[in-house]
């Protein structure tokens, strides 16, 4: 086996929604592991929730193989802390990750469906709001920062008045509202290291993170097949529980992974930057499409470069879909678009806000996002290229 291996420079392969960098730095890191001869959690994981927790500002941080597993998790923690129970209604953004909702479905809470706000794919405040007045009973929410871009978060706070606050920030380690990190203004939050996000965990990974040592508790112990953690009998305490928990942790070999990649961090988030602010001035010169907006006090992590084809155009979305996929570009429609197109929501019980969802109806008829990851400078020349061809072609 050699001592050394790289990161493949780019070579006219396909432009993939993001590509895993990583050098002996990694390898030698998860070497350490392989070397220790164990494989669960040990000392790598303790390290990289310590470089999360410096990194994001908040007091505790667990990790877990997935960041589903980080719903299921915060989740669960709310309900055995007594702040939610079956039965209760939840918001959550009608535009959102699959996972962010199941969760809730499968522990009995009811979603209440809110309209997403217009070119953001963030969650509406002023629909938070109206929730609460339609439906005071409603005992909190999930809030998904899809693609990275963030919500009104100190509105939707205010809007909920003490009730339980679940950030979904899988889309958006980086993120930053009026100079906090996404995370860390929620009672619980999770983050995913998948490996299309902003660093992974050796291809996937989670974490759940909190400011308050009773959740972070409650936390471990179901992320721990639901293991008492409290000092005393270590040998009874083995088999001792606390909480219905899960096998959720996150083996060493990845956390050895994710620490390594977590001192890139800063110089991936700078690279996505610099490449979204770029293809925003490219996508400008063409009256196309419907382009992404964000807060004033907001510092979004982008996770792909999000795009609404205009009914206007002289194309549509599969046209530009075939086009950007037989010259190799990886394209995703976004995420749910409006999930309750999708039969296991559609059929689960839900209460629904209003009669229609035209902004999310829009993105799931007419939405996308494509790369933007902080591509090497000549990968990025092609693929811009590649982009502006097309466009080109059709202008008026």
């Amino acid at each position: 086996m050699p001592e050394k291996l790289n990161w493949k420079k780019w070579k006219i392969d396909p432009h993939l929604m993001n590509r895993i960098q990583w050098d002996e730095n990694e390898f030698n890191s998860v070497k350490e592991v392989f070397m220790s001869d164990w494989f669960g959690e040990g000392e790598s994981n303790k390290l990289f929730e310590k470089k999360i927790i410096e990194f994001t500002g908040v007091k505790y941080a667990t990790l877990t193989n997935s960041g589903s597993s980080a719903v299921l998790v915060a989740l669960k923690t709310m309900i055995h802390e007594g702040r939610l129970k079956p039965g209760d209604l939840v918001i959550h953004p009608i535009s959102t990750f699959a996972t962010s909702v199941s969760s809730s479905i499968d522990l009995g809470l009811v979603p209440v469906f809110i309209e997403t706000k217009q070119n953001t794919y963030a969650a509406d405040p002023e629909q938070v709001e109206k929730a609460i007045q339609k439906y005071p009973e409603i005992k909190g929410m999930v809030l998904p920062h899809i693609l990275g871009n963030i919500a009104d978060i100190e509105r939707i706070v205010k809007a909920l008045n003490g009730r339980v606050l679940i950030e979904d920030s899988c889309d958006s380690l980086g993120g930053y509202f009026n100079g906090k990190h996404t995370g860390s203004m929620a009672d619980i939050a999770v983050f995913s290291f998948y490996g299309s996000h902003h660093i992974s965990a050796g291809g996937g990974g989670g974490a759940v993170i909190t400011n308050n040592s009773q959740y972070a508790d409650t936390a471990r112990s179901i992320i721990f097949w639901g293991r008492d953690f409290s000092k005393g009998n270590a040998f009874l305490n083995r088999y001792k529980y606390k909480t219905l928990g899960t096998n959720s942790q996150m083996p060493a070999i990845q956390a050895a992974f994710g620490l390594a990649q977590m001192d890139r961090l800063p110089g991936y988030l700078k690279a996505r930057e610099l490449q979204f602010r770029e293809m925003d001035i490219l996508f400008k010169n063409y009256d196309y499409f419907k382009l992404p907006v964000t807060h004033e006090k907001s510092q979004p992590s982008w996770f792909g470069y999000p795009l609404i084809v205009k009914q206007s155009s002289p194309f549509n979305r599969d046209q530009f879909v075939e086009y950007l996929v037989e010259n190799g570009v990886e394209i995703r429609p976004i995420m749910c678009g409006n999930i309750l197109v999708q039969p296991p929501f559609k059929n689960s019980r839900h209460i629904t806000l209003q009669d229609s969802y035209p902004i999310a109806d829009e993105i799931e008829r007419a939405g996308m996002f494509i790369p933007c990851w902080g591509m090497p400078e000549d990968q990025k020349r092609y693929y811009y290229k590649i982009i502006r061809d097309f466009l080109d072609k059709h202008k008026r």
